[in-house]
């Protein structure tokens, strides 16, 4: 009775398992590593260039208000500096990440600093509170 004769273990070594099962695991495993994670990317030729005219475009606009409010005499950063910043942040994340995902975060950044930069001093309270908010990044 000190030997099982059916299950995991005859005598005192391991039963190994079925040459056409062991196959099939190690095949499957083989499988998933070479799945590729796929991921939504943006098209280089048609997608990319319009993104980049858009947040081109949010710049230029945030610029020529920045002309018009430029103020020698005020300090801190004005929302314009922040948003080029920005969009060259964008610009060199999307030579090496051009998934969508990463995309429309970037994209959801530069369009909150544009209509920060849009919006008039007042309403957002001036450069004080945009000192306030670089402080919290």
């Amino acid at each position: 009775r000190g030997e099982v004769q059916t299950g995991l273990y005859r005598g005192l070594l391991p039963v190994p398992p079925p040459p056409d099962a062991m196959a099939s695991f190690m095949f499957f495993g083989f499988l998933t590593a070479q799945k590729p994670h796929y991921e939504d990317r943006l098209d280089n030729e048609a997608e990319a260039p319009r993104l980049k005219a858009l947040w081109r475009d949010m710049e230029e606009r945030c610029f020529d208000k920045y002309l018009s409010e430029v103020n020698d005499d005020q300090k801190g950063i004005h929302v314009y500096q922040l948003l080029k910043h920005e969009v060259a942040q964008c610009k060199m994340l999307m030579q090496t990440d051009n998934r969508r995902e990463v995309m429309q975060e970037c994209t959801m950044k530069l369009v909150a600093l544009n209509r920060r930069c849009m919006s008039t001093a007042e309403e957002t309270g001036g450069r004080a509170s945009l000192r306030a908010a670089m402080d919290r990044r």
